[in-house]
């Protein structure tokens, strides 16, 4: 049945119910319409609502003005809610109007048996709805398909909302509604004249975080800078993401999501897909904040898993384990009741993921088809399982793509999961379900793994890798088991790993304030930072960079670095815009990223 059909079955409907729905926190004033045939209609904004267009919740009222019975002109019933016949009007800043029908497009199910409704005399009859849904959707006409990009930007936004009369009847209308949207500018801690404050890279696209709490992007389909549009496209120089500007002080990515965590210990999410099965919690060019999230202290943000830490280091997740959605495009996070005793450490792979907690105890949880849980089988695992194979305590634990890595009280290190590279460094590329001990390795205080490699650090500071090194042509293309980079010297302070080139960060100098940058691997594009592209697998020592390296972030085949004057320069493949230079192409030496930052 047509809407219009149904509007015309509610004036023949002899039926009526009286309803005076009550709600459950008050909502800002409502803006009133005129009353028409004794019915007021109003608009307001719900208590639970937040800055963001994905956050908007708006709360529909209608009252009956009189002492005698009025009828509400909507057919209430358990598959269609008042609310289905309401028509919102959203005005932008640059004086734009959309329209279109609510719908059923509602995250509050509040279900009536099927009559005409009928207020009593001051009777007040309430019912929410989320603007997320028509963001997502970009409304139902041809008009309204730009909305998304539309509200990509802070801006003040004026709403009102209408119900259909019988013909010949004025419409039934609210007053208008004016809201600001845009994360509010928070103060805090001055940030001197620090311009990138920390960066972060996916695949194909990096992320800047600016002093001022604004993270700017750039790459290959970069988060947030899609419109909601179905074909992203590349951006070579950096765009900021306005609606998250100035409110942000870490950022977590991966895979084309980024996530941003606020000084007040929210976090918001924006770009690909996220949701069990990688069927729910749709996250588009608007960004959409993690419901339930209390206090985040920290992020971590892998592929099909991102998770935070909060007060007293408990921990939160949202992704494949624990994710609750209100509605197909919302994302809530679900507390490990585990953690309560405090998690130190989280590592993410691809679909799985670890958390060491402060009693040495490691558990994971996610795919297990190549064994990376450490489990002893194939299943995977929706909550978090004990690792009890281990002998000792952990003190350290990294995931790769399919394999993980531990490093134990003892200064061993064990690991499981796939090694058709030999990323587990047991002489061989057999798999291992359960944890192995990796030969040759003792004094081990610190493990990092990426695609098919790992590394580990030991006491006296010199670096052991094993897996694809593709450190030379010859003999070390494949560590199988652990051999030492001694080009690194023994102050390595991080390693970033790309899909087939590994760099590392040295500790600065006496009297310096950042370190040099290494690198190895395939050095096609220039991903190693030389001189020239080719195709050499050496340890490069890479020159060029404006000042001394303080953090390192990889893509598949780039890498940034953030340097001691505040600013962001990165080298190789950017046939996608990766090196945010304002050009295409390949580049061995680092180039400045197009930040607004000064001297640029």
């Amino acid at each position: 049945m047509t809407r219009g059909g149904l509007l015309f079955f509610v004036q023949w409907l002899t039926g009526t119910l009286i309803l005076a729905v009550s709600s459950p926190a008050a909502a800002q004033e409502a803006a009133w319409g005129q009353a028409s045939d004794g019915v007021q209609l109003g608009l307001a904004v719900a208590p639970d609502s937040g800055p963001l267009p994905s956050e908007l919740r708006l709360e529909v009222q209608a009252r009956n003005v009189t002492s005698t019975p009025r009828q509400l002109p909507v057919l209430a019933c358990d598959s269609v809610r008042w609310t289905a016949f309401t028509i919102l009007h959203v005005r932008v800043a640059s004086g734009r109007i959309f329209r279109f029908h609510i719908g059923s497009r509602i995250d509050i199910a509040s279900l009536h048996p099927h009559a005409p409704v009928e207020l009593p005399p001051g009777g007040l009859l309430r019912e929410r709805f989320s603007l997320l849904p028509l963001v997502e959707f970009n409304g139902v006409g041809d008009q309204d398909s730009t909305l998304g990009s539309q509200l990509l930007a802070p801006q003040q936004v004026e709403l009102w909302v209408e119900l259909p009369r019988a013909s010949g009847k004025p419409r039934l209308s609210s007053g208008h509604l004016k809201h600001r949207l845009g994360l509010p500018t928070v103060g805090g801690p001055p940030v001197g004249r620090q311009c990138v404050t920390q960066l972060a890279a996916s695949s194909g696209s990096a992320c800047a975080l600016l002093g001022d709490g604004t993270p700017w992007c750039w790459g290959a389909h970069p988060p947030g800078l899609s419109g909601g549009d179905e074909e992203d496209t590349d951006v070579a120089r950096p765009q900021p993401l306005r609606l998250l500007s100035g409110g942000l002080v870490e950022l977590g990515m991966w895979g084309g999501i980024l996530c941003g965590r606020t000084r007040q210990g929210t976090a918001y999410c924006v770009g690909g897909t996220l949701g069990s099965s990688g069927s729910s919690g749709t996250v588009s060019g608007q960004p959409v904040r993690v419901q339930g999230l209390e206090g985040a202290q920290s992020l971590h943000v892998g592929p099909g898993e991102l998770c935070a830490r909060g007060a007293q280091d408990a921990l939160w997740c949202w992704g494949q384990w624990g994710v609750q959605t209100r509605t197909s495009a919302e994302l809530a996070a679900t507390r490990w009741e585990g953690s309560s005793g405090g998690v130190s450490q989280v590592a993410i792979g691809n679909g799985h993921a670890c958390a060491l907690r402060r009693d040495g105890t490691l558990w994971c949880w996610g795919a297990n088809d190549q064994g990376q849980l450490g489990t002893g089988d194939a299943p995977s695992r929706q909550e978090p399982v004990q690792l009890s194979e281990l002998g000792h305590e952990a003190v350290s634990v990294a995931a790769g793509q399919t394999h993980t890595c531990a490093a134990l009280r003892d200064g061993s290190v064990s690991c499981w999961g796939r090694s058709e590279y030999g990323a587990l460094g047991l002489g061989k590329t057999v798999s291992s379900p359960s944890p192995a001990p990796v030969p040759g390795l003792s004094e081990v205080v610190r493990v990092a793994a990426g695609y098919q490699k790992t590394c580990a650090w030991k006491k006296d500071g010199s670096v052991w890798c094993f897996g694809e090194l593709l450190k030379d042509e010859g003999s070390q293309a494949l560590a199988m088991t652990p051999v030492e980079l001694k080009e690194l010297g023994r102050q390595v302070e991080e390693v970033a790993f790309g899909f087939r080139h590994t760099c590392a960060r040295t500790a600065a100098r006496e009297g310096a304030k950042g370190g040099d940058v290494i690198c190895w691997g395939e050095s096609t594009d220039g991903t190693l930072g030389g001189v020239t592209l080719t195709d050499t697998s050496r340890v490069v020592r890479v020159a060029g960079l404006g000042g001394k390296a303080v953090a390192l972030a990889a893509g598949d085949y780039f890498t940034c670095a953030l340097t001691t004057d505040g600013s962001a320069w990165c080298w190789g493949g950017g046939f996608q815009g990766q090196l945010g230079s304002g050009r295409k192409g390949a580049s061995p030496r680092p180039v400045r990223v197009r930040l607004p930052c000064p001297g640029k």
